[in-house]
């Protein structure tokens, strides 16, 4: 019996389970989606050079979807690499917390994050599975893949509408040859700062890499103001946290490595502290005056091995077309053909536009009245809220933006 394919695509609990809501599930869903973006990581830095940009949280849920039509081995992997648990009732509410990361009526910053999965129109879904991702907030639409111009315009054009036209392109018409099904995880942010910088104080500067050796040149943003900052020994980096809108929930925080750390052993060293404990010590400090220079920068990804990242995490029957499980999806034998991510991001003056369409203890040192990034660092767009980083990525290779 030949077997079809569907094409996975997104555009970047113990004993308390008798009373499973979703206020219950929340701190296990943080932890998961941490320790799995902190695992996925490790692996995209390396294959990127460490200069990228990802969603780790769209990656997750994307999965964690597809986890809802699997049994058997496919099942056992997804739980392992999601660290998803044996509830079912609180996996589910899991999906319910991933689909409703959005902003509240705030001018100021527009977080927006959808879930959209196309279905070939000769392609039976069984009831469950379409009602479990429905009732989590994804919506279905029927396409005749047999049309793959139609249908990759159609997908195309969805992707552009909810990334707000940057990202404008996801998949072409030979991306769908054989496919019965894309599953598309899309999420939007645009932010702008608290405290803003002027345009005026930008300056171009020299951009160095972790021996101190000069590599570029790069536009310096410059701002002298209240901020939050503290050096964390456990990963050797200085953390600042800079505000965007006044709501107090979301922040994008900047990891400076200490001088002569590398910038992948800091990437590696978000292992050993959850990003909670991240958020506790800067509601423990208070806000100080420091000069604050870090790039205006744009990065954009194009994660098309995250199939094979995923595989060297350890999900691989679902990749495989003899083991693939995914009964609960349809009773066609389906398995997983391809997995990639598209993701962008653009940090400038007034603030932050990014898509994607896709505890440890520690110790302070004493840190200088001054934070300037004009060498390799990690940045992490965060949701204070629900304790979950939106966007993660590094810079590394100086430009002139």
């Amino acid at each position: 019996m030949a077997r079809l394919t569907f094409f996975l695509i997104f555009v970047s609990i113990p004993s308390l389970f008798a009373q499973c809501t979703v206020e219950k599930a929340e701190p296990f869903f943080r932890r998961a989606v941490y320790e799995f973006s902190t695992n996925l990581l490790t692996r995209v830095a390396q294959e990127n050079e460490n200069h990228f940009v990802t969603s780790t949280l769209s990656v997750w849920s994307l999965l964690a979807s597809v986890s809802v039509g699997a049994t058997d081995s496919t099942l056992a992997e997804l739980k392992q690499v999601l660290n998803l648990k044996n509830n079912k009732c609180f996996n589910n509410k899991y999906l319910q917390i991933a689909n409703s990361i959005k902003s509240d009526n705030n001018t100021e910053v527009v977080l927006e994050k959808t879930s959209q999965i196309y279905v070939d129109d000769s392609l039976p879904i069984l009831k469950p599975f379409k009602t479990k991702l429905l009732k989590a907030g994804s919506k279905f639409e029927a396409l005749s893949f047999r049309d793959t111009d139609r249908a990759a315009q159609t997908i195309n054009d969805y992707v552009s509408i909810v990334t707000h036209e940057t990202i404008d392109e996801i998949v072409s018409p030979g991306d769908l040859e054989d496919v019965l099904m894309i599953m598309l995880d899309a999420i939007y942010f645009k932010g702008i700062w608290k405290s803003q910088f002027s345009y005026e104080n930008t300056k171009q500067s020299e951009f160095h890499n972790e021996r101190g050796t000069q590599i570029g040149n790069v536009n310096l943003m410059y701002m002298y103001n209240s901020f939050k900052m503290v050096a964390i020994d456990n990963i050797n980096a200085t953390v600042l946290e800079i505000e965007y809108g006044n709501d107090n929930r979301y922040s994008m925080f900047i990891f400076l490595p200490f001088y002569h750390v590398s910038l992948y052993s800091v990437i590696e060293n978000l292992k050993v502290i959850s990003l909670s404990t991240i958020n506790r010590l800067f509601e423990e400090i208070e806000e100080r005056p420091l000069t604050v220079q870090i790039p205006r920068f744009k990065i954009t990804s194009d994660i098309s091995n995250l199939k094979e990242l995923l595989i060297d995490m350890g999900l691989k029957s679902m990749f495989d077309s003899n083991s693939a499980s995914f009964s609960l999806i349809s009773n066609y034998p389906l398995y997983v053909s391809n997995f990639i991510q598209k993701a962008d991001i653009e940090v400038t003056e007034e603030g932050t536009v990014a898509s994607a369409v896709t505890e440890a203890g520690y110790t302070f040192r004493t840190i200088p009245e001054e934070f300037i990034a004009n060498r390799p660092f990690v940045f992490m767009i965060v949701d204070k809220k629900f304790d979950v980083p939106l966007f993660t990525g590094a810079y590394s290779k100086p430009s002139l933006f």
